[in-house]
């Protein structure tokens, strides 16, 4: 396996408009300098608002699109969530497909915590039920630097799942989102620099930022953490892409000098 992978965290402010956020995130990648590894774009990267079921029932352009990228770019690409309808008469899922770097689709991981909560902000009230329906299977992928864990936004309150995902020998974690404002403020670097400690992975968070065409307002300030939990790169409030260099062979260092796992106590019980 190789001791660096170079990955890449987009950070977008997403509209209902397909077509201008997949136009946003090219314009984006024309500006990255640099060859990468592994591309990791936003939750809702390509329809945030609008007629949800529409993108659903219609997904070919998207994932044709995303083939395409991770073909270009010649790296793996997790495609943050679009809306996919699963399963006839049930709502659609909040769906991350992800392509390797021939842009093959490999797998796809449905968002299984899904966000029916009361916040202080412009919006509200979110009922992410009334739109999705959630999804039940976990996902690591092998690729060829790194096994990688799957998740999505409000899923990173329930660190259960990441435990599960360190069980089956993930190195490095996803997670693609659209936070809030309020709740970004408060809790986005707390919550993920704790996924990344106490599960020994590098975490890639790119979130959307600013406000949206539907008034919601997101809190952006995209994230790459080490499994040490430090910040190896920041976003602050505008669309940008981040890099960071992973270094494999330290996080199996950590992993060897502090064997956290091997100590655990209350999941033989």
């Amino acid at each position: 396996m190789s001791k660096t992978v170079t990955a890449a965290v987009v950070q977008m402010c997403s509209g209902p408009d397909v077509q201008a956020n997949l136009k946003q995130a090219e314009e984006l990648f024309a500006d990255m300098e640099s060859s990468v590894d592994l591309i990791v774009l936003p939750e809702c990267f390509a329809q945030f608002g609008g007629d949800v079921p529409v993108l659903g029932n219609n997904t070919s352009v998207v994932r044709n699109w995303m083939s395409r990228l991770a073909r270009q770019s010649r790296a793996w690409l997790v495609g943050g969530s679009i809306p996919c309808v699963v399963n006839e008469g049930e709502n659609s899922r909040a769906s991350c497909f992800v392509y390797d770097p021939e842009g093959n689709e490999v797998t796809r991981y449905d968002k299984i915590h899904l966000f029916d909560a009361d916040v202080s902000d412009g919006t509200r009230r979110y009922r992410e039920s009334d739109d999705y329906s959630p999804g039940s299977d976990l996902k690591v992928v092998d690729m060829e630097f790194a096994r990688t864990g799957l998740s999505i936004c409000y899923d990173v309150r329930f660190p259960e799942l990441y435990r599960e995902l360190r069980v089956r020998e993930a190195e490095i974690i996803t997670v693609p989102s659209a936070f809030t404002r309020v709740t970004g403020r408060a809790h986005w670097e707390p919550l993920l620099r704790a996924r990344a400690i106490e599960n020994q992975c590098y975490v890639l968070a790119p979130d959307q930022s600013g406000t949206h065409p539907n008034e919601r307002e997101t809190w952006g300030h995209s994230l790459i953490i080490s499994p040490w939990g430090e910040v190896l790169a920041e976003a602050g409030k505008a669309p940008c892409i981040l890099t960071a260099e992973l270094d494999m062979k330290a996080l199996r260092e950590i992993r060897k000098q502090m064997p956290c796992f091997e100590h655990r106590v209350l999941w033989k019980k």
